[in-house]
């Protein structure tokens, strides 16, 4: 999806929102949020007014007259009712009606609604100098846990990762074997036509663990091949600096030394990566890049996403350095407790060498 349809949808979502929550999604968009973030996030508000709304919680007639005052009569009751209804009750309105959400989707509605409140108990400021809700009802609400275990969760992911020598061996194949499997003269001008570009777009991923969002909003100046690093925009807005493994160079630099000819985009168009509407050079879209991951892994071993290419970097990472700080650090994680699955996934390598701790190998 296009970030200019991104930015309509958040227009769309707005007008049924109270002026706090538009302030709110402004003030993350200078942070800035992504717009697909924002876009969510808008939707996740909505529909919790909506609901309120419904179950005659607040006596407002539409979300968009929802007041402040209604948002500080608020119990903890209410909101875990809410949570229990996320949980519970069955999706409506999309392609997978009547099946349950899962923990991550319940999950990302607590976290949206919990930013929301954060900002307007700790971030606001009304002309008396006070914040604009004097309580934080989420803050009673705790996180929603999965069912799976570490160890499961680990398990399912190791399945769609690149670990060891097929991460290189994914980049040999589209390089010397993918086009081969192409059948249509269409098909293969189309490779040949980007093959260089996406060559740089998975060594990046593989090469740094950075995120989707922040490979396609790099700028060209954002990439130093000389140093081995790459210049990023973290989750929350903060800049950061991932180093880029020297493997993987080879195939970034041949596209940075290609972009200028292979799309020749205007002088202030500044994006690294590029792709071609409507004969101009443009950014190359998020929906784009999880396209053109999903073609070459479901031909080369599985379908994967951009996701799994950045646990494919968590994974390996760990199994060399041992270190969860490290790969934090890499990954532009926060802490360590979104890296602890990576602990999981090399178990294997452990209960293998404890199998043969004590065998004779002279």
């Amino acid at each position: 999806m296009s970030r200019e349809k991104i930015n309509k949808l958040i227009e769309i979502e707005n007008q049924n929102l109270p002026w706090f929550v538009k302030e709110y999604l402004h003030s993350k968009s200078i942070v800035p949020y992504s717009a697909v973030t924002l876009y969510e996030y808008a939707k996740e508000f909505r529909r919790f007014f909506e609901w309120l709304i419904s179950e005659e919680i607040i006596s407002a007639p539409r979300t968009l007259q929802i007041e402040l005052e209604d948002l500080e009569e608020l119990r903890k009751e209410d909101v875990e009712l809410y949570k229990s209804h996320l949980m519970h009750s069955p999706k409506v309105g999309t392609v997978k009606d009547s099946r349950s959400r899962s923990f991550v989707t319940v999950q990302r509605s607590i976290t949206a609604l919990r930013s929301l409140f954060k900002y307007l108990n700790t971030q606001t400021e009304t002309k008396n100098n006070q914040v604009y809700l004097s309580q934080n009802v989420f803050l009673k609400i705790e996180n929603v846990k999965t069912t799976k275990t570490l160890q499961e969760r680990s398990r399912s992911i190791e399945k769609k990762l690149l670990l060891d020598d097929e991460a290189i061996l994914f980049l040999y194949y589209i390089d010397q074997d993918y086009e081969n499997t192409l059948t249509s003269h269409q098909a293969k001008a189309a490779f040949k036509r980007n093959k260089i570009r996406d060559l740089g777009i998975i060594a990046l991923f593989l090469g740094t663990g950075i995120r989707l969002s922040e490979l396609v909003n790099m700028q060209v100046s954002d990439l130093d091949t000389l140093n081995l690093e790459a210049t990023v925009i973290r989750k929350g807005g903060f800049k950061d600096i991932a180093l880029i493994s020297s493997l993987f160079i080879d195939y970034i630099v041949q596209y940075e030394e290609a972009r200028q000819r292979l799309y020749a985009p205007d002088f202030q168009e500044k994006a690294l990566f590029l792709t071609t509407y409507k004969g101009a050079a443009k950014r190359i879209e998020p929906s784009t890049v999880e396209k053109m991951v999903a073609k070459y892994s479901s031909s080369f071993k599985t379908r994967i996403t951009p996701h799994k290419l950045r646990h494919t970097v968590g994974t390996q990472l760990y199994k060399k350095t041992n270190s969860l700080l490290t790969v934090s650090h890499q990954l532009g994680q926060t802490g360590t407790s979104a890296t602890a699955i990576y602990t999981h996934i090399v178990d294997s390598e452990q209960r293998d060498a404890m199998n043969d701790l004590w065998n004779d190998n002279e």
